[in-house]
This record gives structure tokens, sequence and C-alpha cells, in this order.
């Protein structure tokens, strides 16, 4: 290979990277792939998480994050012992003005589904068991 050759190809590359490093770097978007297990063992989360900022709230610049859950499932891995497996959510939600602390928000029982969302911030999906037949949530474990 020629030295003219080379440098054509080191200088395309060096602003090929700075170009995904300048991408990279204003990007807002972020996709995480989750897969995590109750604190027993029972249950089990998995599925891609993707949020972006989507806006600001005027007067604070404050970001507001939207995105989607795909593919999001909750799996029974102890069949027939009387608890089902859960994927349930906290996070933050805006509505009227100001922010809404939501928490143990069951979003997916022994199944699989897909959702989109707006205005949230601060999203954490948790694996959790759940005796059937009851609310409350047991043994939960943060994803992220």
């Amino acid at each position: 290979m020629t030295t003219s050759v080379k440098r054509t190809l080191v200088g395309a590359s060096a602003v090929a990277s700075a170009l995904v490093i300048g991408l990279a770097g204003t990007a807002s978007a972020a996709t995480v792939g989750f897969n995590k297990t109750s604190a027993s063992g029972k249950a089990e989360i998995s599925g891609t998480y993707e949020y972006h900022v989507s806006g600001t709230i005027p007067g604070t610049g404050e970001k507001l994050y939207s995105g989607s859950f795909q593919g999001a499932t909750a799996k029974d891995k102890v069949a027939g012992d009387g608890y089902e497996a859960v994927l349930a959510l906290a996070y933050q939600d805006w509505k009227d003005g100001a922010w809404h602390k939501v928490t143990n928000h069951v979003a997916v029982v022994n199944g699989t589904r897909s959702w989109t969302f707006k205005n949230k911030k601060d999203v954490k999906a948790y694996a959790c068991d759940r005796k059937v037949g009851t609310t409350k949530l047991l043994n939960c474990r943060a994803a992220w």
C-alpha cells in the first residue's frame, strides 16, 4: 500500500470517528436491554427499554423523556407455587405542571407486552413476586 493511500485511509477513518463521537455526544436516545430475576429467583423479567429527550419544562429547562418498552416479559420460573411474576415500574410522571411519583405500577404479570410512554423521568423496572390473588409486591429487584 502506498503512503498516500495509507494517509487517505487514516484521514478518512479519523473523520468518520470524529463524526461518530460528535453524534454520540449529542444524541439523547438510549436503548437498554434488561434481564433480571426477583430476589427469590421465582420471577424473571426481560425486554428492551428505549428512551429519549422529548421536551423541556418551560422555566426550568428540565428534560422530559418519552420512549417505549418492547417485548417486556414477566416469567414465572416456579410454576404452581402460588406466586406469579410481575414486571413493576417506578417513575416520575409530569402532569398538570408538576412531577408525580409513581411506585409499584404493575406493567406485566406472567406474560409479554409492549407499550410507549411520554413525559416521564427516573424510570426503573423491577422483577417482583406476587402471591396469586393479592396486590403486594415481594422480593423486588431493580433491573437497572
